[in-house]
């Protein structure tokens, strides 16, 4: 079980950083490289939710303390991220920067859910 978690946690921070981080650098950049960039981020994107609800079922199995609201706060923003990405793709410097504000939100509860009492 730890090794399967070990791995989960490895694809979801992995397939995370990437999304956010070319998230933040395509809310300064053009039509192009976002429309270049699309495609990557949302299979990075299907990756950190799939294995984020993975760990969410093995390690917070229905937990209803400040650390598993705070988060799934966090995933809902990254839901949201995901689905104005998909969908405002006729405006995609503005998706992204939607996006960055929403996966910024991700991030901070990620960092600071542990830390919930």
């Amino acid at each position: 079980m730890h090794i399967l978690v070990m791995v989960l946690l490895s694809v979801h921070a992995l397939a995370g950083v990437f999304w956010v981080g070319s998230t933040l650098a395509l809310s300064h950049s053009y039509f192009e490289l976002t429309a270049k960039l699309f495609r990557a981020q949302m299979v990075a994107a299907v990756f950190a939710v799939v294995a984020g609800l993975a760990l969410w079922g093995i390690v917070i199995r229905g937990a209803q303390d400040p650390m598993a609201h705070t988060l799934a706060v966090g995933a809902l923003l990254a839901l949201l991220a995901a689905g104005v990405q998909g969908s405002m793709r006729r405006m995609p410097v503005r998706s992204q920067r939607i996006a960055a504000v929403l996966l910024s939100g991700t991030v901070v509860c990620m960092v600071i859910a542990p830390y919930m009492t």
